[in-house]
């Protein structure tokens, strides 16, 4: 049984009159204690194949596996699925504005009933791991873009998910922030999850156990 995987997965969008395949028959597998790294050039898609690997968008054609468990169509199905099972960075961060650095983190934990002094802790312990904890009550909007995505990172892995999905969760930061995503990152599939990540990143791709390149709508996955 894989952590994560897809089979024969088709994605395209209307651009004005005509239809656009962004994703052509894509393959794609992540077994437990794996980093895959997603690379390409901008605009090749990786963003999609993410999006429908983290449930967050559903294929046209093909399937998406997570645990062994054929991934659904009913957003109901997959919001709460991706609450317990699946941490994403997304590119644009999607922290919540109104919220501080801490209040953000601790949000998933309470969303699935964790009791809010344990969730404190929890995200004060990752938040202080990714080098933010003289910046628990900052608001995003205080931030760096490098610390937004470091929080971003911290909140995907709140819920000591099963699946890591990240888009490009180093894109904003120094060589050794980098680094240090990239060891969190490794050290999560260590521990037993799979994580699947685009990237531009040498420091990525260096923890990375395959390596796919996604160009003209077709992946190809070295090991």
């Amino acid at each position: 049984m894989s952590c994560v995987a897809a089979r024969g997965v088709w994605k395209g969008y209307r651009v004005g009159p005509q239809r656009v395949e962004v994703l052509r028959g894509v393959d794609l597998e992540a077994g437990f204690g794996e980093v895959v790294a997603v690379v390409g050039p901008s605009g090749s898609g990786k963003s999609t194949l993410l999006h429908l690997i983290s449930t967050v968008d559903y294929p046209d054609r093909g399937s998406i596996f997570h645990l062994g468990k054929k991934v659904l169509k009913s957003e109901e199905w997959r919001a709460k699925w991706r609450r317990h099972n699946v941490g994403v960075v997304f590119q644009s961060l999607q922290l919540i504005p109104t919220l501080t650095v801490l209040e953000n983190v601790m949000l998933p934990m309470e969303l699935v009933g964790m009791p809010p002094h344990k969730a404190k802790l929890r995200a004060k312990m990752l938040l202080e791991r990714l080098g933010l904890g003289d910046k628990l009550e900052r608001y995003p909007t205080e931030l760096s873009g490098g610390e937004q995505q470091r929080a971003a990172v911290a909140r995907a892995l709140a819920n000591s998910p099963k699946i890591l999905v990240a888009d490009e969760p180093a894109s904003n930061l120094d060589k050794g922030n980098r680094r240090l995503v990239a060891s969190i990152i490794r050290e999560f599939a260590d521990s037993g999850g799979c994580a699947i990540v685009s990237t531009h990143e040498e420091e990525i791709v260096a923890v990375a156990d395959a390596v796919c390149a996604l160009e003209g709508g077709r992946l190809n996955c070295r090991r």
